[in-house]
């Protein structure tokens, strides 16, 4: 028995969102305020019977709701006999191996080729209560949505209840039918489902006087003791042990004798005898102090995790790392959580972590998700054999690490789109690279996994060639953000979460997951002037002599076009003004003349060498020394041929860009530092 899916309306950014379950682990990932913890309290609230707040109602349905109270007709009370606000509908699936005793309740039909069943939860207020809330909102001359909210606020549970159903399923249309059971009791619920979790608020702290850790102790032994026989030899021996305290206790509390007839005072013996005095003997008062340790309150109160160090001394365990203290905390809020749910474990169980990745460095983020899912196997596994019961694990993160190292099956990306949040399974990005376009899908993901899972959590990204513009593209946005201040409605370039990823000239394979991730995108990419041959091959050439590209990135972004029928389609692109160059969120830059001169570039580096070669023959003697150029005429430069320039006297790329952050001097004269090139200048006030 899994649980498949989940349908929320109206709860927080969750104004009409689906989420498909993972069988076994579902990584749910995205940025921050994109509803994953949402999704998790939602669940929490109501298989837990948690109370629901005014403030959970989505915004637009508490204004829609407003609009409502307030226009009721009284006359037509028969036709609205509520209205609705929060709902979750869970789709459990089941089949022949399991238990039909939690769920049969449940069913609506007989159908023997139905497997599913529908739980719904909904909030909800009757019409006698949307009477009384109109009566008060006119008494108390609430005259606005902010004044209603105010009250409601305070007041929300007095007017709204929360009905829980099973719903009919038609297995054909795959959709839920208008068939309605009659309201079902959460204990029946809890049968069949619970949910139980670590959230993302821990209370770790390497604090001295914050013992969490340590407390931890006292809930992990609660939850062993609870499955485990209070028979087996490891409680009779702590009973034993906690006796002999007992007696030992008593004595140093209340006092004793010794075997020579000698009274040795207790802590307590001063006090007992001046309350006997008052009391008199005669009336028979006499008190003893008695201990009475338990075993939770001893672990609680009375133990504390420490670290070994050498084998022979211990630290206290707030003198470790808060990551440490992060990993240790889950690992046993895991266990506790685990033996919880064993010990009266429904049909399905539902646990969830929340950004395990709180504090620790990626080392220990790949630990963590390298090891979680063969430990949760472990569990799930024993769950099954011994009580025939499912364990589904729930993760929410928004670190890459954690990303780069997982399955990426088991992803599922929330997405923010305007007032609402979609998710989508990483799986169904597949469908994008249909036909020979699978070995696309393989490359991305590999991709993805070896370099650049922060795509995941960026919101926008720069597509670069190579080394060259990884080096200096942070300094050219730099310059961009110097030289044209943005209004103050834009943020500077380097401070937005702008992702720079190296694609070489195969960015197009990217732009299915570009569009999947719904992030704003600017590829940067070399015209790539180039001739054709008999054979009908590219060949690298002047670019005042070409008559096409060979880029296939450039090649793909223009194919609904019909580039290629072109006779001279180098010329064509050249034509193209920067709207041509946008394709829905994404938009392409390659070499164009600046505003100011007639060159055509080829690549970045006779672009480059083109507008600043004042700046060239300025740092010429460091530039040869640095490695950046080999040692040059100043007529080869002056001439105006950069391409040859370029192609003749760049030693090594790398080093040709390392050495213009060297030599630049953004306070000096102008031929003391470089200007960023058109097509580049143009891309990056795009993409701001």
């Amino acid at each position: 028995m899994i649980l498949k899916k989940m349908k929320v309306k109206n709860f927080r950014l969750l104004k009409n969102f689906e989420l498909d379950f993972k069988d076994e682990l579902s990584l749910i990932i995205g940025k921050n305020n994109c509803g994953k913890t949402s999704a998790l309290i939602i669940l929490d609230k109501m298989l837990n019977s948690s109370k629901v707040m005014w403030e959970d109602i989505n915004l637009e349905c508490q204004k829609d709701l407003y609009k409502k109270i307030i226009g009721f007709d009284i006359t037509k009370l028969d036709e609205v006999q509520l209205l609705e606000t929060i709902s979750m509908q869970l789709f459990i699936e089941y089949n022949d191996n399991d238990s039909y005793e939690n769920i049969q309740k449940f069913m609506m039909d007989l159908n023997p080729d139905n497997n599913i069943i529908v739980l719904e939860f909904i909030s909800v207020i009757a019409a006698k209560k949307i009477i009384e809330l109109k009566n008060i909102i006119s008494e108390k001359n609430i005259e606005d949505f902010k004044s209603f909210s105010k009250f409601m606020s305070k007041n929300f549970a007095n007017f709204f209840e929360m009905k829980k159903y099973s719903r009919g399923f038609d297995i054909e249309s795959n959709q839920i039918t208008q068939d309605r059971s009659e309201e079902i009791d959460n204990k029946d619920i809890q049968k069949v489902i619970k949910v139980a979790g670590i959230r993302a608020d821990r209370a770790v702290s390497n604090d001295d006087h914050n013992h969490v850790l340590s407390g931890l102790t006292g809930k992990y032994f609660s939850s062993y003791k609870a499955t485990k026989d209070e028979s087996e030899s490891v409680f009779t021996r702590l009973e034993e042990k906690l006796e002999e305290a007992d007696k030992e206790l008593y004595k140093i509390y209340n006092g004793e004798k010794s075997d020579s007839g000698k009274v040795i005072d207790g802590i307590f013996s001063n006090v007992i005898d001046v309350i006997k005095t008052y009391g008199g003997a005669e009336n028979g008062i006499d008190i003893a102090i008695e201990s009475s340790i338990s075993e939770k309150n001893l672990l609680s109160d009375n133990t504390n995790l420490s670290y070994r160090q050498g084998g022979d001394c211990s630290l206290p365990e707030t003198y470790n790392g808060l990551g440490y203290l992060n990993l240790i905390g889950i690992l046993f809020e895991i266990e506790t959580k685990i033996q919880e749910l064993f010990e009266q474990p429904a049909d399905i169980n539902l646990l969830y972590i929340e950004e395990p990745e709180a504090h620790t460095h990626p080392q220990l983020q790949y630990i963590f998700i390298r090891n979680i899912k063969s430990h949760i196997k472990t569990h799930r596994k024993k769950l099954l054999e011994d009580k025939n019961k499912q364990l589904q694990i729930l993760i929410t993160s928004h670190s890459s690490h954690i990303v780069s190292e997982c399955n990426f099956d088991d992803i599922i990306y929330l997405k923010k789109n305007g007032n609402t949040v979609i998710a989508k399974n990483f799986n169904s990005l597949k469908e994008e690279y249909s036909g020979d376009e699978q070995k696309g899908f393989k490359f991305v993901k590999q991709y993805l996994t070896m370099n650049r899972s922060e795509l995941f959590f960026t919101d926008k990204a720069i597509c670069i060639e190579g080394d060259t513009e990884r080096i200096l593209m942070p300094m050219m946005m730099h310059k961009i953000d110097n030289k044209e201040k943005p209004k103050a409605d834009l943020i500077p370039l380097l401070s937005q979460n702008i992702s720079i990823i190296e694609v070489g000239a195969h960015s197009h394979i990217f732009i299915p997951l570009f569009e999947f991730l719904g992030i704003k995108v600017l590829i940067i990419t070399d015209i790539d002037a180039a001739t054709k041959n008999n054979n009908g091959r590219y060949v690298k050439s002047h670019p005042q002599e070409a008559k096409y590209t060979s880029n296939a990135s450039i090649k793909d972004f223009f194919k609904d076009t019909c580039l290629d029928e072109s006779n001279n389609e180098f010329e064509e692109l050249l034509k193209k003004i920067p709207e041509d160059k946008i394709k829905n969120n994404i938009r392409i830059a390659y070499q164009i003349p600046e505003t100011d001169g007639e060159y055509q570039a080829s690549s970045f580096e006779d672009a480059f060498i083109a507008l600043n070669k004042d700046f060239i023959l300025k740092n010429k003697e460091e530039l040869c020394e640095y490695g950046a150029l080999k040692d040059f005429s100043n007529y080869e430069i002056e001439n105006g041929d950069y391409y040859n320039f370029a192609l003749n006297n760049v030693k090594k790329k790398s080093a040709f860009a390392s050495s213009l952050l060297y030599f630049d001097d953004e306070n000096g004269e102008e031929d003391e530092k470089w200007a960023v090139p058109h097509y580049i200048e143009e891309g990056l006030l795009w993409i701001r």
